[in-house]
């Protein structure tokens, strides 16, 4: 049963790895940018970021699509509902941000607003996500990147970038171990007599 249940998770703790990591690249460089500690203009950064982005997602894809292979019935359908939740809320998100970017001149400030609905979603996704396939862990990562994206609202333009790079992409990883130390734990199984 536990190797089963692991099968179906997909490696959860990879996929908060890969964003943690793809979280201080992008974030990294868009910060390193602005304080002017690294030699790139801000569009760089912005395209070093998404480029970070899509290589985690298409990553994610790949796991969880290997995973969830062959499952039927009611996890299948709530597991695409949870797949289609994201891609639509991501549309939304692009959809938004184009509007942003017109109404909003400083490079910043648009910034601020995109990725702080982008990083609420992600956040209201992940308690949703844990909520419906009984995974704390993942809920109180949601419910931790809505803690960050509130601070990093309130920080404003000069410094949302800082709270994302040190707190948003710290919890990622505080994900990645904690996953991976309960798989871990789980692989063992309780000690037989």
């Amino acid at each position: 049963e536990r190797s089963a249940r692991r099968a179906l998770d997909g490696n959860t703790a990879l996929v908060y790895l890969l964003w943690g990591l793809a979280w201080i690249i992008g974030y990294g460089s868009l910060w390193g940018a602005q304080q002017g500690w690294l030699p790139l203009e801000p569009a760089s950064a912005l395209i070093v970021m998404a480029t970070a982005l899509a290589a985690a997602t298409v990553s994610t894809v790949v796991i969880f699509t290997r995973s969830s292979r062959g499952i039927r019935g009611q996890s299948a359908f709530q597991g695409r509902m949870y797949g289609a939740a994201w891609a639509l809320g991501f549309t939304v998100v692009g959809t938004l941000s184009a509007v942003i970017s017109r109404a909003v001149d400083d490079f910043w400030l648009r910034g601020l607003l995109i990725n702080s609905i982008a990083v609420l979603v992600v956040g209201l996704l992940y308690i949703t996500g844990g909520a419906a396939f009984n995974d704390r862990a993942q809920s109180y990562l949601g419910i931790w990147l809505l803690v960050v994206t509130t601070a990093a609202l309130v920080s404003g333009p000069a410094h949302f970038l800082a709270v994302f790079l040190f707190l948003g992409a710290t919890g990622l990883l505080a994900g990645a171990g904690v996953e991976y130390l309960r798989n871990r734990r789980h692989r063992k199984g309780p000690a037989r007599a």
